[in-house]
C-alpha cells in the first residue's frame, strides 16, 4: 500500500511541475530609449533553432543590450523599431516592466495571446505589466 501512494504522489508531483517554453514576443517602440525588464523567474533567451531576433529600425539603432532580465535599447533618432524576442518561462503569465524615453513615445509587446502598450504621456516613464503567454 505504501508503493501504491509513493507512485501517486510522484505522479502528482510530475503533473504540477511545469516546464520550460520558449515564447516568442512582438516589441515596436518609437522611443529614443526603451526598456524592458523580466520581474520573475523568466528570462530572455538567444533564438531556438530554426529561429532569429531580428531588429529593425528607420533612423537607425546606436544601441541594444540583450541580458537574461533586462532588453534596452537605444535609437539614434525617432524613428519606429520593431524586433522579435525569445522568453523561457514555466509560467503562462509575465511579469514586466516597460519603460521609454520621450513623453509622446510609446513600446507595445506583444504575444500570440495579449498585448501590452506603455504610452504615457510622462518622459523617461516606466510601468508594470502582465503578458499573457499561453491561455490554458
Amino acid at each position: 500500500m505504501k508503493g501504491l501512494w509513493l507512485i501517486l504522489a510522484m505522479m502528482a508531483a510530475s503533473s504540477y511541475a511545469a516546464e520550460d517554453t520558449i515564447y516568442e514576443l512582438s516589441v515596436s517602440t518609437d522611443s529614443s530609449w526603451t526598456s524592458i525588464e523580466i520581474r520573475d523567474d523568466a528570462e530572455w533567451v538567444n533564438a531556438p533553432p530554426g529561429k532569429s531576433i531580428s531588429v529593425n529600425g528607420r533612423s537607425g539603432i546606436k544601441s541594444y543590450t540583450l541580458s537574461p532580465k533586462k532588453m534596452h535599447l537605444r535609437t539614434a533618432g525617432r524613428g519606429e523599431v520593431s524586433m522579435n524576442l525569445f522568453v523561457k518561462s514555466k509560467n503562462s503569465v509575465l511579469g514586466l516592466e516597460l519603460c521609454k524615453g520621450k513623453a509622446s513615445s510609446y513600446i507595445w509587446i506583444k504575444s500570440n495571446q495579449s498585448k501590452q502598450k506603455n504610452d504615457t504621456k510622462q518622459k523617461d516613464y516606466c510601468e508594470k505589466a502582465a503578458l499573457v503567454l499561453q491561455l490554458h
